[in-house]
């Protein structure tokens, strides 16, 4: 058999590797065809991990018509590859969801190839932007999606909120695909302080992160104990970020990008907790950051709702917050002893071995019969 893994985002590429070893070791010939462009780093990069790349228009601001229609390209630009590759099987990352219509156009074309759609992210739904999703353009968006998504033999969803947002709780071709790591959790020695605070912040900060909240929570923690915040990434809106952490006095220790696990280790070993904190107009129901942070084996303050809200009541890997509680989380936070905090790491490697490593991964692409097996 072949195949082909169609992903427009350098963003994405954890699972790609992931979902390209899988269908390899089922005896699959696997090509993967993504766009020329990083929407990481706003710049053409040539991907050496991709067999076949789109070229598409290059953009700057992530709300932009130059975005919208680099996009439409990508999908187009897909559909004609896959006409020329001629595949058994198509697994599509949606968004955008341009490729959605496209890719149902073509299985509608060729009965015979197997189609999987496997929705990482839900556009406009997770964009901080609600009071415009009314309007026409936005809903002519989500519908590519929609209208679309049952073109496909299998469906996958990123976590099980969303498919409860796409009204796919019962559907029996919709099975829910957690993000994976091929990393398992690495030696840890943490160094805590029983006299201060340390956080970390892993990732993008953008326009999807709640700053306000964050800068809020460690103040009314810095009222117990001093506090430092480790931030690892970047983003446009990092000097925004900072300058409000420093208008608060809270100490900020900028550690810039780092991939290496054993270096991101080494900083979170120093932090007693992690952030995972979105705006609550954010439709998100697991972050990619959040498996970084349970394979580094540290605890989540976390306001994401849906999965990763009942991840962290059920098995205490983190403590849910928002801004009816803010105070109250603070101080509950800083009265934790070390032997208390120690505790609360030992219990996160079980969490991420048993839902987020790879061979949960294959076995839930198992289940779901991606190759119908």
């Amino acid at each position: 058999m072949k195949g082909v893994i169609i992903c427009a985002f350098d963003t994405y590429f954890d699972r790609v590797r992931l979902l390209k070893e899988y269908y390899q070791k089922r005896g699959s010939e696997v090509l993967v065809l993504a766009s020329d462009f990083s929407h990481r780093t706003k710049t053409y990069q040539p991907r050496h991990d991709a067999d076949f790349q789109v070229h598409v228009r290059a953009y700057q601001k992530n709300f932009s018509a130059d975005r919208i229609r680099s996009h439409q390209e990508f999908a187009k630009g897909a559909r004609a590859e896959v006409e020329k590759i001629a595949p058994d099987w198509i697994h599509c990352l949606i968004p955008p969801n341009t490729l959605a219509k496209e890719m149902a156009d073509y299985k509608s074309a060729h009965l015979n190839v197997r189609l999987i759609f496997d929705v990482i992210d839900l556009w406009p739904e997770t964009m901080p932007m609600q009071r415009f999703q009314w309007l026409l353009p936005f809903r002519h968006w989500k519908r590519l999606r929609d209208d679309h998504l049952h073109a496909a033999d299998v469906i996958l969803t990123e976590c099980d909120l969303f498919r409860k947002v796409l009204h796919l709780e019962n559907d029996p071709k919709c099975t829910t695909l957690y993000w994976a790591r091929a990393e398992l959790p690495a030696d840890t020695q943490p160094q805590l302080e029983e006299k201060k605070l340390s956080f970390a912040y892993l990732g993008s900060i953008n326009n999807i992160i709640d700053i306000s909240m964050i800068v809020d929570f460690l103040d009314a923690c810095q009222r117990y104990k001093p506090v430092s915040l480790h931030i690892i990434g970047g983003g446009e809106s990092k000097e925004t970020f900072v300058h409000a952490l420093m208008e608060k006095k809270i100490r900020v220790v900028d550690h810039g990008f780092i991939y290496d696990q054993q270096k991101k280790q080494e900083i979170f070993d120093r932090c007693d907790y992690a952030l995972n904190v979105m705006k609550p107009s954010v439709v998100v129901g697991l972050s990619m950051k959040s498996l970084d942070y349970m394979c580094a084996q540290i605890p989540m303050i976390n306001t994401i709702g849906g999965d990763l809200q009942r991840l962290c009541e059920t098995e205490k890997i983190g403590i849910n917050i928002d801004r009816s509680n803010l105070k109250t989380a603070a101080e509950r936070v800083s009265s934790y002893s070390v032997d208390e905090r120690m505790c609360q790491r030992a219990l996160i490697a079980s969490t991420y071995m048993k839902y987020f490593t790879q061979e949960a991964f294959e076995k839930r692409l198992d289940e779901a019969g991606v190759l119908n097996v």
